[in-house]
């Protein structure tokens, strides 16, 4: 994990989380910082292994990282739902359909959920074997959502995302801000499902 703190200077970021394989290395968000990959680089990736990037939305504190990393020939994925959004951000780019990255992530036992309610792309990965969940801006370790009253967001769109996820078997919470959790995940869940039912 490289944690939102450590791009400083730029305003707001998102965490971002490196998943290695033995074929290589996954990102999961992009950070708001254009030189992402210099910090991956310092952290002893090696871009040549960097197999994708996966968005969990299309905010420019969760995609600004892919100027860097897109100039460096790796493919990125994000659902076509936030495609807009992210092009809102950085401009036209060479990103993928989520669809086209599944096989990619059920090399590592990932699926990608959309969870739409923060955007209408909002994506969670989630590891069934490892009960870890990538939130992105649905859901925080400290029980709340991400908002909904911005452009493309959606109230019941949000619930019913929680609600879907609170069925799921979460041991590990990975979300786009603060602090993740290791064990507990479900327990976040639920308690934002109940704080959206009773704020929205």
């Amino acid at each position: 994990m490289i944690h939102e703190e450590s791009f400083e200077g730029i305003g707001l970021s998102s965490n971002v989380y490196v998943l290695k394989s033995l074929e290589g290395y996954y990102i999961f968000d992009a950070s708001g910082h254009p030189d992402l990959l210099s910090f991956l680089l310092s952290a002893g990736i090696d871009k040549d292994r960097i197999l994708g990037v996966f968005l969990t939305h299309g905010h420019y504190d969760h995609v600004t990282g892919l100027v860097s990393l897109l100039g460096a020939n790796i493919k990125a994925f994000i659902n076509q739902k936030d495609r807009s959004l992210l092009e809102s951000c950085i401009g036209p780019r060479e990103v993928s359909d989520i669809s086209e990255g599944i096989p990619l992530l059920e090399k590592i036992g990932l699926k990608a959920i959309p969870t739409p309610g923060h955007t209408p792309g909002s994506t969670c990965y989630y590891s069934e074997r490892e009960h870890l969940l990538i939130s992105g801006d649905t859901v925080f370790a400290d029980g709340y959502f991400g908002r909904t009253d911005l452009a493309g967001g959606s109230d019941s769109d949000m619930k019913a995302s929680l609600k879907y996820l609170s069925a799921l078997k979460v041991k590990s919470l990975l979300p786009g801000h603060g602090n993740y959790i290791l064990d507990g995940g479900s327990k976040a869940i639920s308690l934002a499902l109940s704080n959206a039912n009773y704020l929205l």
